[in-house]
Order: structure tokens, then sequence, then C-alpha cells
């Protein structure tokens, strides 16, 4: 049986709003996912090769990683390979250890965490182990790297950092932990000298990445709720940070924020929810909310531009951008591209009659990733 994380949270996320609302109303019924609209599709896929990856799914996110020559994949027992981008292996290795969440990619290396905390380095270009190393508490996040250390944030509200080269420890942050939380972590996110990271309590830090040093540490959201579920406002997406000197954040049932990136002072806040990640183009910021409705907001004002609200509860993927375009699947398995002016649906493509899991995107290549555990490669034509 799949184990398919982010349908389970997603689950959880409509579980628990949905009993907020049975305790004032036992008689509202569960709303439906809307029914999809026709529409002219402006482009069409065309399917180039399918393949099975996954027979359960990870705990944690799952996201595969590419470079130039490759794409790298990675199933839950261990096994990670090479392809080329007509799907053809390059190499494959059986590491037989249970991974917890997705694979990172950085300077040629490939990283991965595990269900008991050992994190490993593998070379690119080989698959050949550069080291393996341990951390402590569960991780359900891929780790990143800057070249100089690798970060790894585990579900107790700790950051982890290893050196690059050997694995060796570094250094380690502790925030503070919610007593109730959901059930996924954000992955850090480097630029320039400094690391990123949401946590489950709401905040969003800012690390000096080789000393450790905190440089501020910052409430994305104030909780307001009453109840420990209603205070629940974990970061679970990855942060951006925007070339206008802003870093963007959202929490679950709170707020999308813009924090200046020096002083860790907040620009705006505009009130919403979302586990997914933020896509920003054009000095623009795009997320898919809670509710599936897909939002546009000026970057720097923080007003909201538009607001696409066609799929409401299809339980879309993370929204990941293609030239001017956004792209997303929902659960019957339809791929959907969203012109970023505008939020106007501009093609439809169904590769599976699955879920749509994840949506992959390098340089032309789309790669879909359904809840059966297949990905198919797929072009525009």
């Amino acid at each position: 049986m799949l184990i398919n994380f982010k349908m389970l949270k997603k689950i959880l996320i409509i579980f628990l709003t949905f009993s907020l609302i049975a305790c004032q109303s036992d008689s509202k019924e569960e709303e439906k996912p809307v029914e999809l609209n026709e529409i002219d599709s402006k482009f069409s896929f065309e399917k180039i090769w399918t393949k099975n990856l996954f027979s359960n799914f990870p705990l944690g996110e799952v996201n595969l990683v590419f470079n130039q020559e490759s794409i790298f994949v990675f199933n839950e027992a261990g096994i990670i390979s090479s392809l080329d981008f007509f799907g053809n292996e390059i190499w494959k290795k059986d590491f037989n250890q249970k991974i917890s969440a997705g694979l990172g990619y950085g300077f040629n290396s490939i990283f991965f965490a595990t269900e008991n905390g050992k994190i490993f380095s593998i070379d690119a270009k080989s698959g050949n182990k550069n080291w393996e190393s341990k951390v402590d508490g569960e991780v359900l996040s891929s780790p990143s790297s800057n070249g100089l250390i690798v970060a790894i944030q585990s579900t107790n509200g700790k950051i982890t950092a290893l050196d690059f080269n050997d694995g060796t420890f570094e250094w380690e942050y502790q925030s503070t932990v919610s007593a109730l939380s959901l059930r996924g972590t954000s992955k850090p996110v480097f630029d320039k000298n400094f690391l990123y990271v949401g946590f489950g309590n709401g905040n969003l830090v800012k690390i000096e990445s080789r000393s450790g040093v905190i440089q501020w540490e910052v409430p994305v959201t104030v909780s307001e709720g009453v109840s420990e579920i209603e205070r629940m406002i974990d970061i679970d997406a990855k942060p951006v940070i925007s070339s206008n000197g802003l870093a963007y954040a959202v929490t679950y049932q709170g707020d999308l924020s813009a924090i200046e990136i020096e002083q860790g002072r907040t620009i705006w806040r505009s009130s919403t929810s979302s586990t997914n990640n933020i896509i920003y183009a054009k000095n623009k910021t795009f997320i898919v909310d809670s509710e599936d409705f897909i939002r546009s907001y000026d970057g720097v004002k923080g007003n909201s531009l538009w607001v696409l609200e066609d799929f409401k509860l299809r339980q879309l993927s993370s929204p990941k951008r293609y030239q001017d375009f956004l792209i997303v699947g929902d659960f019957e398995g339809y791929l959907h591209l969203i012109d970023l002016n505008n939020g106007s649906i501009e093609a439809r493509f169904r590769p599976t009659n699955k879920a749509v899991k994840e949506v992959f995107i390098f340089n032309d290549a789309f790669f879909s990733l359904d809840d059966s555990g297949k990905i198919s490669a797929l072009k525009i034509k």
C-alpha cells in the first residue's frame, strides 16, 4: 500500500479543518472538489517515457534532482539511479537504507537522509559513497548544501550543519518545539553566506552558514488560536530569497510574509494557509493555499494581484515555474499550465489517471510523479 506523505498531510489538514467546523455545525456536509471546466488548450504535451520508481513512498517529501546530463531518482528501499533524459540508466546503486526524504544536490554531490537519521553524500558522476554521517532526530526534508556545509533539519526542531567534504559535525541550532505540529519540515535554503530555515513553531531563522551564528529569528505569523490545533502554524514550505532583498515564507493557518533579509523586519503579511512551496517570479509571489486556490501577490507591497479558484480542493501539487507559466498537478492526474501574469489556464494534459504527487521541471523537460510511484517524462509540443 502506498504511503503518500503529501496526501496524508492534506488529509490531516482537511480533517482538522472539518473537525473545527463540525464543532460549530454537525449538519454541514463536506465540500467536494470542483469539477474541471472545459478549456481551449494553447499547448499540447507529449509523453516521452515512464518508469516505476516507488512501491511505497518515503515518510517525508519526495524530491528528485538534476544536472545537465542526468535526472537522479530513488526509491524508499535505498536504490538510487542516474538516468539520462531519454530514461536510459547511467548508473544504479543499492545503499540498502530506508530513505526518509528526497534527494539534495550540489557541487557534483547527491545527499539523502534515512529513517534513523543517517546522512549520505554520494558522487553524482559515479554513485559512489563520499561519506556517511548521523544527525539527531528524524529527517523529513531533503538536505541542502552550499559547497562548504550540508544542512539538515530534523523533526525535533534542530538544524544540523555537517562538513561538505567529510560529513563531520560543524554546528547545530535548536528551535523551540510546538506541542502539536504537522508531520513535515521545511527544506533549508542558502543565499550567499547565510542559511534560512523555517521551523514548526512558525519562525524563520537566518544563520551565518559557516559559523552557525544566528543573525535573527522572527515569527512569520502570530498564533491567535485558543486550542492546540488552532495554534498550529508550521512552516513546511521552503522559504524563498528574492533578488529584491526579501525573504518569503508561508505558514499553515497563518500568513504569507515578506521579511527584509538584513534586519529581519516584516515588510508585509497576508493572511493565508499553505504547506506548498512558494514561487517567486517577476517580482511577484505565487502560492497554492490550503483550499487549492492559486494566489498571486505583488512581491514588494503584498497586495493581491489575482486568485484562481478553479481547482478548489483538487489536492494540487506544489507549483513549479516554466517560463511565464506555473504548472501544477491534481488528484485526477491532470497537469495544468497557468499564465503567471493573469492566472488564466493555458493548457491541460493528463499523463496519468492517478493523483499527481509532484511535478519537476529541468530546462524544457517536465517530469510528473504520480501516486502509483510512476514517473513520466514529458515535453511541450
